[in-house]
């Protein structure tokens, strides 16, 4: 159903390596403002149902949340609504990017 990545493996495998696919983040605006992974796109979860014509058909699908559990919601939602693209689930979400002293935008 999807993949579990750890932040490392995520980042070998597309963001050094510039790989197409989507970083959605699916926190709250306050937090995505605070603190994101560089070029994640916000969708937060409870609005996702709203905004699947947002998500592209064509890319690997990469979901964070601030921990791991939103973005595993987020993953069901778009199951269930019929996204068929390579789903997976950043594990430990910008916690575990933080934790590695990796660069976060902010505001």
């Amino acid at each position: 159903m999807y993949t579990e990545l750890e932040v490392d493996e995520y980042k070998t495998r597309f963001k050094d390596a510039a790989a197409a696919h989507l970083l959605l983040d699916v926190r709250t605006p306050e937090e995505y403002e605070q603190a994101r992974i560089p070029g994640a796109q916000l969708i937060p979860l409870d609005a996702l149902p709203q905004r699947l014509t947002e998500i592209p058909q064509d890319v690997p699908i990469v979901v964070v949340c601030r921990s791991g559990m939103r973005s595993v919601m987020a993953i069901y939602t778009l199951k269930s609504a019929g996204i068929t693209n390579e789903l997976f689930n950043l594990e430990g979400g910008t916690l575990e990017w933080a934790r590695h002293q990796w660069p976060l935008e902010r505001g």
